[in-house]
């Protein structure tokens, strides 16, 4: 049903712009002569999800966008959105009228506003001291064109280990290019806690987790470190059913069902409690973006991290989420401007004092966690987003479910792989 819904509103929302650019409806042309004196007592909606390590996101973008204010005589309203029904929101927001001027996306969403014309592209706002500054530009090219803006890119994805518990079973070290193999066969040592008889668990994953971004840590990388893809060049096909996708299902099959490594219980946890049942010392184990890992270091945990298991290669996860600007933003000249601003290398420090991330620009320099500047420096070819395909929030949502149901015993294998492939057919297709 919710699929059905969503593409009804999708469909609404095509025909709510194609309405409202033949009716003119009071949205400006973004290379109108004029556009820039409307700023006087403009005010300027941007929507942004929680990132901080307080929830405080909305405390800090206000303080951060005050300048900004004066300097231009406007006002911006920022609106925290919850991860929960992210995408829903910007759906309703933008069919009925309500949307943002500047939104951050994710890569499973940003195509399918893409095609609904929903989204401006930026070429021509792109300065030259933009295109100089920013390093990540590259990862907002959509079709040819440049749509978005790279405001997150980091938080990587890392294999995280108790060094206590694995000295209490034997395991003193584990490797840097650990393979599958390897992992295994560490993995079937772990039986005790750090006090030499608590029962703990080798490994666990967040399949109870309601968001699919789950697969971020307990899927993708597989298909990377097998030297496979999600979808091919064209974005026009999911490719797991290669022999990289293939190995990938079956190595989840075979540490929850063949190894007995990853428990029953890994079905109900979510990415809060993993990092609970790793900061108690109850797992070995646990794949964790790197902003989670203070929360190890709180509880005082001895621990340390590998970038990826490695199969023929490291392959994880890096965040690549972005700004970009509404097409039916009003003063699109003033709402870029308030993007270049979000992004510069003050704005970025500020931020970066409560939400831990890599330097999105050359105006600022590493500020994140000082473990993990290696894994950048070391293991950047390896760092991997997702790339933006047609409905792919749909076909990665279809993907998700079929691996929870092969994690409860109720799919095998070859059931997910079919099956997902012909669904994402059909969304491709459309």
């Amino acid at each position: 049903m919710k699929k059905v819904i969503k593409k009804m509103v999708s469909a609404l929302l095509c025909i709510i712009l194609t309405v409202g650019m033949l009716a003119g409806c009071g949205k400006s042309d973004s290379n109108a002569p004029d556009e820039g004196a409307k700023s006087e007592g403009a005010v300027l909606d941007v929507w942004l999800p929680p990132l901080s390590e307080n929830q405080d996101d909305k405390d800090i973008w206000d303080k951060i966008v005050e300048p900004f204010e004066e300097e231009n005589n406007c006002t911006v309203n920022v609106e925290i959105v919850p991860w929960g029904n992210y995408e829903e929101k910007y759906l309703t927001g933008i069919t009925s009228g309500e949307g943002p001027d500047v939104g951050y996306m994710y890569m499973e969403m940003i195509s399918d506003f893409i095609d609904m014309g929903a989204v401006e592209p930026l070429d021509d706002y792109l300065t030259d001291d933009d295109r100089d500054n920013f390093l990540y530009l590259s990862n907002g090219i959509i079709e040819g064109k440049q749509y978005c803006l790279p405001i997150i890119v980091g938080n990587v994805i890392v294999m995280c280990y108790n060094k206590d518990i694995l000295v209490a079973n034997g395991v003193t070290e584990v490797p840097d290019n650990c393979t599958w193999d390897e992992f295994i066969e560490i993995c079937k040592k772990v039986k005790i806690g750090t006090d030499g008889s608590t029962e703990v668990y080798p490994f666990v994953q967040r399949w109870g987790n309601p968001s699919i971004s789950t697969l971020n840590s307990s899927f993708y990388p597989y298909v990377w470190q097998g030297n496979g893809s999600l979808f091919n060049e064209d974005g026009t096909a999911l490719t797991i059913d290669s022999e990289a996708g293939k190995d990938a299902v079956q190595f989840l099959y075979d540490l929850r069902f063949t190894h007995q490594i990853l428990p029953d219980v890994v079905t109900s946890l979510t990415a809060d409690d993993c990092i609970s049942y790793f900061c108690e010392g109850k797992t070995a184990f646990v794949e964790m973006e790197s902003s989670s890992t203070v929360q190890f270091d709180d509880a005082g945990i001895n621990w340390g991290f590998i970038t990826s298991l490695t199969k023929e290669k490291k392959g994880t996860f890096v965040a690549s989420d972005s700004l970009v600007l509404m097409s039916n933003a009003e003063n699109k000249e003033l709402a870029y401007k308030l993007i270049q601003f979000m992004l510069s290398g003050p704005s970025m420090t500020e931020y970066h004092k409560s939400a831990q991330f890599a330097p999105i620009g050359k105006d600022e320099e590493y500020h994140d966690n000082p473990a993990f500047e290696k894994v950048y420096e070391e293991d950047g070819a390896e760092l991997h987003s997702l790339s933006p395909a047609k409905g792919s929030s749909k076909i990665y949502d279809s993907l998700y479910k079929n691996l929870q149901l092969m994690m409860m015993g109720e799919k095998q294998p070859d059931e997910v792989i079919s099956e997902s492939v012909s669904y994402a057919d059909t969304i491709l297709n459309e």
